[in-house]
């Protein structure tokens, strides 16, 4: 494992750093190793942390009184899972769930602390404030594909969107690098498992599509750009 500044250096915000200002507040960060499937925090518990995801990749869920989750976002390495509205609102608790995909390492540090940070370094407000509107901005999107998109446009969107993130090109095509179940998918894109099921059916059987160990490979691009973006 990494020593905990070399994980700092590459964070966001932490990273505009000097690198002695880093080696002075290392000592305000906290590493923590996250399993699979384990919770970073949950909603409704008491909140007192920033967290940034250092390796790994955590989804962000919000809970139902049904029971059904919703993803908000999935937060891959080197990206802060959120304030929480912690910093400006100081809300006492989470306002949704962090569960790691897959192993991960996450770095946390102190709300007050991290205000303590912003307010002797002025300048960092502005990394601060890049991150968190990038945040916004993919907000906004999703909610406006899943009021006016269709199902198949939106679960294409989305699996554009992790081939550029976290793809790997391979021979018959673009293997995506993180396991998605048909709930995960569902949950992404605001629609039923059994919806899902079928689209997925349906891309595979169009052989834009192919899975292998429950990784997803897209095997024709083209087309599912066209279902993304078409009118």
């Amino acid at each position: 494992m990494k020593e905990k500044i070399e994980y700092l250096k590459e964070l966001p915000v932490i990273k505009n750093l000097k690198p002695e200002d880093i080696e002075r507040i290392q000592d305000k960060f906290i590493v923590e190793n996250v399993g699979k499937n384990k919770f970073v925090f949950e909603e409704g518990t008491y909140c007192v942390s920033i967290y940034f995801v250092c390796d790994g990749r955590v989804k962000l869920l919000a809970h139902s009184s049904a029971g059904r989750d919703f993803i908000l976002r999935i937060v891959s390495s080197n990206d802060i899972i959120s304030d929480n509205n912690l910093l400006f609102a100081r809300n006492s608790e989470c306002g949704y769930s962090a569960k790691a995909l897959e192993a991960s390492t996450v770095v946390k540090i102190n709300t007050s602390d991290f205000i303590e940070l912003l307010n002797k370094k002025p300048e960092l407000y502005k990394y601060y404030s890049e991150v968190t509107d990038s945040h916004l901005t993919e907000a906004y999107i999703s909610l406006k594909n899943m009021a006016f998109e269709k199902v198949e446009r939106r679960i294409a969107r989305h699996l554009i969107q992790f081939a550029k993130n976290t793809g790997e090109k391979t021979e018959t095509g673009i293997r995506l690098g993180l396991k998605l179940s048909r709930q995960e998918i569902a949950n992404l894109t605001g629609t039923t498992i059994e919806t899902a099921i079928r689209v997925m059916s349906k891309f595979k059987k169009s052989k834009i599509i192919s899975e292998k160990d429950g990784y997803i490979n897209i095997t024709d691009r083209h087309k599912l750009v066209n279902i993304a973006e078409e009118f």
